[in-house]
């Protein structure tokens, strides 16, 4: 019995992306109607896929008919009709997703990789290797394992587990500066490798000064592995910044391309967060986006100290409203 598929995602400001489908036995023939404001040839393609028990595993029919999420300054809407004999799913979304969402559009990327359902810079396998441990962990797999010279450490993730996982590691990474910290002896080599086949790689110190935001990085971890006895990740064996370094940081305002320098008081801070900062005679508290910290010596600070205005704190409602 064949099934048919339509289905549309995307919004006004990108473009949609849509593409129909029909499945007879193990023959899959798509046609691409959009691919955002691409140009697209609408011949239909025939192709032969092993995949049609992923697509089963979705179990669509379960899915809801609506999905409803909060309003962001990047929409997502998408809508999905699926024929199967007799049975008939219609469902739509925005910024709301049914949980087996993206295991859909994997299944999707594979069969019309041309339309670029998958990002592919996103994250799907990560390797952090210290001296005599290594960690590795794949998007598809649900385990993260742990190797240390006499042992092997494997925690159960799941699914959904393993994604929120990569998509912390994304956000961390996506952010990342990495500083030199001569003082800093132990290194760690990083090997992300991503969706579209490529691989970046680099070795960094391993303490707070050379990778800012590490400590909260591996806080965040350890919700993933609340048990993670190993030592990587483990917060306590980071080199923290000294206490009496002076935090600096260059932010920028919506519309405005000249930084601002701002004192922090939160080690955590890193490239990329949206913060509230007191501005003008009245200290009237406003965004910025961080793009610059430093550490300092007091007395090497470039601004007398009594003149720089402290960071409140990190910005509490949509962190992109303004942006």
């Amino acid at each position: 019995m064949s099934k048919q598929i339509k289905f549309s995602v995307g919004n006004v400001e990108r473009g949609y992306k849509s593409v129909e489908i029909c499945v007879d036995g193990d023959k899959v023939t798509y046609k691409i109607l959009r691919n955002e404001f691409k140009p697209v040839d609408k011949t239909p393609k025939l192709v032969t896929i092993d995949r049609l028990e992923d697509f089963d595993a979705l179990d669509i029919f379960a899915w809801e008919k609506n999905y409803v999420g909060d309003k962001t300054s990047d929409d997502l809407q998408w809508s999905l009709t699926l024929r199967d004999g007799d049975k008939i799913y219609r469902g739509r979304g925005s910024n709301a997703f049914p949980a087996t969402w993206n295991n859909f559009l994997d299944w999707l990327d594979a069969l019309v990789p041309e339309m670029k359902f998958i990002d592919g810079n996103r994250i799907d396998g990560i390797e952090l290797i210290l001296p005599n441990e290594f960690l590795s962990l794949t998007r598809g797999g649900e385990t993260l394992t742990i190797e240390k010279i006499s042992s092997t450490h494997t925690y159960s993730l799941g699914a959904v587990g393993t994604k929120d996982f990569l998509d912390v590691c994304q956000k961390f990474f996506d952010a990342l500066e990495v500083t030199d910290d001569t003082a800093c002896k132990k290194k760690i080599f990083i090997r992300l490798n991503r969706h579209d086949e490529t691989t970046t790689e680099f070795s960094t110190p391993y303490s707070e000064f050379a990778v800012p935001g590490v400590v909260k990085f591996a806080d965040e971890i350890h919700e993933f592995a609340a048990d993670l006895a190993a030592e990587i990740f483990a917060p306590e064996n980071i080199r923290r910044i000294d206490a009496d370094k002076i935090i600096l940081c260059k932010v920028q305002f919506s519309g405005n391309y000249k930084s601002y320098t701002y004192r922090a008081e939160d080690e955590t801070f890193t490239v990329g967060d949206i913060v509230d900062v007191p501005v003008g005679r009245n200290n009237d508290v406003t965004q910025a986006r961080i793009v610059d910290i430093g550490y300092f010596d007091a007395q090497d600070a470039p601004f007398p100290l009594d003149r720089i205005k402290t960071i409140i704190g990190k910005h509490a409602g949509n962190a992109w409203e303004n942006y």
